[in-house]
């Protein structure tokens, strides 16, 4: 009987410590993966950043062009407009 106790409570020793060990490996990796999920997440935000800062410097580049385009219109127009009068 009192060895009976005694593997009695050896399995449960032996459990206890693999149940520690299991919850503290998958602590770990969720831990782990919450890391990566942050590191991830920070690059994404840098790559959509870039692509809108170049996107946003084409527009800008554009808008001058077609400012440029504008002046130069106009000037034309009020060129005509003088020499109709």
């Amino acid at each position: 009987m009192s060895e009976d106790k005694s593997m009695m409570e050896k399995n449960m020793e032996m459990w206890e410590r693999w149940t520690n060990s299991y919850m503290d490996t998958m602590a770990r990796a969720m831990d782990k993966t919450m890391e990566q999920s942050a590191a991830f997440q920070k690059q994404v935000e840098k790559a959509a950043a870039t692509a809108v800062d170049a996107q946003l410097g084409a527009t800008l580049a554009a808008i001058k062009t077609l400012e440029k385009q504008m002046e130069m219109l106009s000037a034309r127009i009020d060129e005509l407009l003088k020499k109709r009068s």
